[in-house]
């Protein structure tokens, strides 16, 4: 499996995130003369809109707002297969937390919806989680 993982990712990754960035920028958004675009600078507003409000009339949008946002990035959890340095925790976070914050103020910038404080929260956890399965399950130690 671990063979597996090391040998297919570098590709797996390169394909998953031109899916990504499609459903990040053309996909997902809809454009409508009401939309109104923002930068959603208040941590946990967005969650919390969605977890007493939303969920009352379209618990589907719940599910797929909050948890896809998590589970869509987990595996950028496993990007020390490409990048050694990205091995440990402190690097892995702060370059995946820099480079998704650039895609969130993209959106707003080129129009392609908000830039949100909460995508930005759980996308970065949904890549924690992916951090910590690939080091418990794939990653091996140099000898």
């Amino acid at each position: 499996m671990r063979l597996f993982v090391n040998r297919y990712y570098p590709i797996f990754i390169n394909v998953y995130t031109i899916w990504i960035l499609y459903l990040l920028f053309f996909a997902s958004f809809r454009y409508a003369p009401t939309v109104l675009f923002e930068i959603k600078t208040v941590p946990f507003e967005t969650i919390d809109e969605y977890s007493t409000q939303v969920i009352k009339y379209d618990k589907i949008a719940v599910v797929k707002n909050l948890l896809g946002n998590i589970i869509l990035f987990i595996p950028y959890g496993f990007l020390g297969i490409l990048f050694p340095k990205m091995n440990q925790f402190k690097w892995l976070f702060t370059i995946f937390f820099i480079i998704i914050n650039i895609i969130e103020f993209s959106q707003f910038y080129f129009k392609r919806g908000y830039a949100d404080v909460d995508d930005v929260i759980l996308n970065t956890f949904g890549a924690v989680i992916g951090f910590f399965i690939y080091k418990k399950f794939f990653f091996i130690k140099d000898r």
